[in-house]
């Protein structure tokens, strides 16, 4: 599944937690989420948030996601 967040303004804790938890929901139900469309100021806001993102496969743009499941 892939969740492109391109047009997200901004991220803030709950906007975090809430794409934290669809990940972990996806994933228990056998899926992989691609996280595309990180914008650096989104990419910073994460990071100063503290979200560990490295159970998720993350992607800068939709293209390159989609390119990433066609590759496997």
């Amino acid at each position: 599944m892939t969740l492109d967040i391109t047009g997200v303004p901004v991220v803030d804790a709950a906007v975090a937690n809430a794409l934290f938890k669809t990940a972990q929901a996806v994933k228990l139900l056998g899926a992989t989420v691609i996280l595309t469309g990180i914008q650096p100021k989104i990419a910073q806001a994460l990071v100063e948030l503290g979200v560990d993102l490295s159970s998720l496969v993350t992607r800068g743009t939709l293209e390159s996601g989609i390119a990433h499941v066609l590759d496997r």
